[in-house]
């Protein structure tokens, strides 16, 4: 049971790091809305809420990788 969590919680970080570098890519696209201001505070806002989620997310899969090593 407990190899199928740090499976898990190995694979979930696989993912959450491929969404992390989408974004971090995207982080700049806010740039090409230039002709509106408030959809790029948006997007800007909304990719680093994100990533602050995704931030917590893995600092929780380390742990339960961790936790079964």
């Amino acid at each position: 049971f407990s190899l199928m969590n740090k499976e898990v919680a190995e694979y979930i970080n696989s993912l959450l790091a491929e969404r992390e570098r989408l974004l971090e890519e995207r982080k700049d696209d806010y740039l090409d809305y230039g002709g509106i201001p408030e959809l790029s505070f948006t997007l800007k806002q909304e990719t680093d809420w994100e990533l602050g989620i995704i931030y917590q997310a893995q600092k929780s899969m380390d742990y339960i990788i961790e936790e079964e090593n």
